[in-house]
Order: structure tokens, then C-alpha cells, then sequence
């Protein structure tokens, strides 16, 4: 086989493996509280009035995604069955497309093991298969940067549309997740940095983002005063955080992490003058992982907590990004050899430790509120009853009751099963059943689930624990 036949082979196989890992058993993990409002949100057949205040009382990011998830359901049908389909298709298509980037417009001298180290990244894996809006926030991310990289490189030639689509991705960025301003301040610095060391300066860029600057600045002050409610459940900042920045989440254990870390570390200290001098994009990306990590701290020491892992997702790519194009910098071919090597035996030798990849031969970990189980120990009791605790939830009330019954009905509708749900904070109490089921998430309500006090003349006659979910039947007493 020639050069040219066995690249094509490695792609075919890596694109393989990173469309099976993402679609594979796709719905063995029930929705958690998050998916199930996405899910209620994006309901197709309700107004767009109604779709805007159930946004607004649920959400705490803008409404983009999910007015994206609204018009998928629409056109492909609102079934819990199909609805994670949409962000795997997205997440695949952000590494397809961030690979075809690096290869092509950087000239990357090891798009093979770039590709390697995103298909096998567990933690876009895992948000591959959530229906939240993270998946898309990464595609979005990627045509973006690779928009923006056409209009600061001096050799391709700009067009209209260039600047068109750099300015309608940053737009879409902007009204996808408040934390894409970070990016945006990105580019307006490196900008201005560029100007300052090369006395350069991308006139028709600069000015359309202080204007997508301006919008953004705009948008964000709407989007805050039009939100009815501020995250509490965000922890401060821990000084363990300081020891890995999420490298241990984004790539996988400590260990992991750790080794992406130092590596990383080491060759910006050995790049440094030429990441500072010499280069653009490196620059670019350095700028931006800097600013993602200083600005949510600052904010988070001064006003709330803010730092928070999957906000700042987009990151596992830059970091890969960095990491990659700072090695083909490297001369000689046996260090080259030997830093790809250990990040590509580490990243999957983690991986073989992973649930995405212990399904293929043993039963799959529950990973999220296990509502199958619970459901089905409901179903076969007589008493079909069943509520949703909700003393302890910051969330409005009767919102998370509605859209968790949303759910419970079409989950319902799919596996055959008899569910009879109802809102114990506006019913009367004197039309309750003599025994009732009670769900408590810990998403919702922490270790806290005790018998709501509606059910002050109720007694606990039998109860369980699945996975993030306790579930209690409760009799009254006579």
C-alpha cells in the first residue's frame, strides 16, 4: 500500500472510532435534571412566547441551543429516543473539522495524533452523548477560530464573506454560552498585542469586533437582567483547583492530566521567544487559554463563583491545539516521537480504564440518576402514584415539577409503563392516595429527602436508593 492508501485507512478508522464512541449506547444513561429541562425547553409544539419564559425560568445560559433543539424536534420528531443524537453529531463534527484546520490551514505536521488525542479525549465523549449545549458550543467554537485565523493570516486573501461568517459565528459564540466572551476578548487582544509588537494592524477586523464587542457587552446586560435566577450551586474556588487547572477532568484522571500539564508547561517555557515574536497563532491560542482561566477566577474572588469545568470546555481543544503545534516546532524527530508517544499512550491507555470503553465487554456503569430502575420498581407495585421532591431546589417550583412529569411521560409512553404524576405543592391534600411514591434527586436536593413537609401525616413504609435518585413510599397515617 502506498503513503497516500494507508493515510486514508488511519483517517477511515479514526473517524470510525470517533462516531462509535459518540453514538454508541447513546441512551443507556438516563436523562439527568439539566437534559430533562433542555428537553421541556424545547418542546416544538408550544409557543414561542411560552418557549421564552420556560428559558428564562429554567436556563442559565442564553436561548440559542436550545431554539436549535426546539426546530430539530420539529423536523425529526420530540422523543427523548433521538434528542441526543443531535449534540453527538455536532461533537463529531467539531473534531472532523478542528483536525481538516490543523492539517490544512496550519500545516501540521502530526494530524494523526492530533486526531488520536481528540477521538479518545473521554471528557468530550462524555458530553458528546448529553443533551446540553456544550457540543454545539465547541463546533460553533471551531468554525469561529478557523474564520479568524483566515483574516489574520497575511498570505490567504479576505473576502466579504470571510469577514461575514467570522462575524455571524461570533454572533452565534456570543448567544450560545456567556463565557464565548472570553474568546472575543481574545481576538481584540491579540489584535492589539499584534499592533504594539509589529506595529500591525487588521483595520477592517479590528473595527467589526468592537462592534461584536459592543453586542456582546449588550447582550450580556440583557441577557443577566432577563434571567430570573443566578446558579447557587457553583462552589468557590478550591486550591486543588490550582494544582491542575481541570487538566484532571479534561483529560481524564490526575495522572492524565498531569502529564498534558507539564508537557504543555515545558513547551511554552521552551517557545516562549517564539511564541512571543515569531508566531501568530500560537500566540493567539495563549492569549485565550490565559484569559479563560484569569478572567472567571477574578470574577469569582469578587463577585460569585464562576469557575466552573464545563464552561470552559472549548479549552480540551485549544490545550490539544497548543500542545500539538508547539511539538512540530521541535526539531529533532526523536523528541517529536517521544511527546506524542507518551500523550498517546497515556490518553488511551486512561481510556481502556473508561466506561466508554468496558461497555463493549462487561454491563455499562450507571452514571447518571438511574430513573430506569426506579420507574420500574414503581411499576410494580399497585401503588402508581408518584411525585417529585422539591423542597430544596433553587429552581421555581412548579417549572422543574412540569418539566420532570415532560419527561417521566414520554419516558413512559416508550418503555410501556403506568405513571401516575402530580405536583404535591398545588394539590390539595385531601385528594392524595393513602400511599404515594416519592422521587428525590440529589441534582435537586442533595442528600436531603426527608418527607416534604405537605406529607407531615405520612410515614415511610418502604424506600430505596439508585444511582443519585432516593425513592420513598410513604403511606398516611390513620
Amino acid at each position: 500500500m502506498n503513503k497516500i492508501n494507508i493515510n486514508f485507512l488511519y483517517y477511515s478508522v479514526l473517524i470510525f472510532i470517533t462516531i462509535l464512541f459518540r453514538l454508541y449506547n447513546i441512551n443507556y444513561d438516563d436523562f439527568w435534571i439539566d437534559e430533562i429541562i433542555s428537553f421541556y425547553i424545547s418542546d416544538p409544539s408550544i409557543t414561542l412566547n411560552e418557549f421564552y419564559y420556560r428559558h428564562k425560568t429554567l436556563e442559565n445560559s442564553p436561548f440559542l441551543f436550545n431554539f436549535i433543539l426546539r426546530n430539530y424536534f420539529d423536523i425529526f420528531g420530540y422523543d427523548t429516543l433521538i434528542a441526543r443524537y443531535l449534540p453527538s453529531i455536532l461533537n463529531c463534527l467539531s473534531i472532523f473539522f478542528l483536525v481538516y484546520f490543523y492539517k490544512n490551514k496550519l500545516n501540521g505536521k502530526s494530524p494523526l495524533v492530533f486526531f488520536i488525542l481528540l477521538a479518545f479525549n473521554i471528557y468530550l465523549i462524555k458530553y458528546s452523548q448529553e443533551l446540553r449545549l456544550y457540543s454545539w458550543y465547541l463546533f460553533i467554537f471551531v468554525i469561529n477560530i478557523f474564520y479568524f485565523h483566515k483574516l489574520i493570516n497575511s498570505e490567504n486573501i479576505k473576502s466579504n464573506s470571510d469577514f461575514l461568517l467570522f462575524f455571524l459565528t461570533s454572533i452565534l459564540l456570543i448567544i450560545t454560552h456567556p463565557f464565548a466572551l472570553i474568546i472575543i476578548f481574545s481576538y481584540s487582544a491579540f489584535l492589539i498585542y499584534k499592533y504594539f509588537s509589529k506595529k500591525v494592524i487588521e483595520m477592517k477586523l479590528f473595527k467589526l469586533l468592537i462592534f461584536i464587542n459592543c453586542f456582546s457587552v449588550i447582550f450580556i446586560i440583557f441577557f443577566i437582567i432577563n434571567t430570573t435566577h443566578q446558579p447557587i450551586w457553583i462552589e468557590n474556588i478550591d486550591w486543588k483547583f490550582f494544582t491542575n487547572f481541570f487538566f484532571s477532568k479534561f483529560f481524564g484522571s490526575r495522572l492524565v492530566g498531569g502529564i498534558y500539564l507539564l508537557i504543555f508547561i515545558y513547551l511554552i517555557i521552551k517557545y516562549i521567544k517564539i511564541i512571543l515574536f515569531e508566531s501568530k497563532f500560537e500566540m493567539f491560542l495563549l492569549i485565550s487559554i490565559l484569559f479563560s482561566y484569569s478572567i472567571p477566577i477574578i470574577y469569582s474572588y469578587i463577585f460569585n463563583p464562576a469557575v466552573v469545568d464545563r464552561y470552559l470546555i472549548y479549552l480540551i481543544l485549544m490545550v490539544i491545539l497548543s500542545i500539538i503545534s508547539l511539538i512540530d516546532k521541535i526539531e529533532s524527530k526523536k523528541h517529536r516521537l517521544f511527546l506524542c508517544s507518551l500523550l498517546i499512550i497515556f490518553t488511551i491507555g486512561n481510556f481502556f480504564t473508561e466506561t466508554t470503553f468496558n461497555q463493549f465487554f462487561k454491563e455499562r456503569t450507571v452514571h447518571k440518576p438511574d430513573l430506569k430502575s426506579v420507574l420500574l420498581e414503581i411499576n410494580k407495585s399497585p401503588n402508581i402514584n408518584v411525585t417529585l421532591n422539591l423542597e430544596k431546589t433553587y429552581l421555581l417550583k412548579s417549572e422543574i415539577s412540569k418539566a420532570f412529569e415532560n419527561y417521566l411521560k414520554n419516558y413512559s409512553k416508550i418503555n410501556n409503563l403506568e405513571i401516575e404524576f402530580f405536583n404535591y405543592l398545588v394539590k390539595d391534600q385531601k385528594n392524595y392516595s393513602q400511599k404515594v411514591w416519592i422521587i428525590c434527586l440529589n441534582d435537586l436536593n442533595g442528600d436531603n429527602c426527608e418527607i416534604p413537609g405537605k406529607f407531615n401525616n405520612f410515614k415511610t413504609i418502604k424506600e430505596n436508593s439508585f444511582n443519585s435518585i432516593n425513592l420513598k413510599l410513604i403511606e398516611k397515617v390513620i
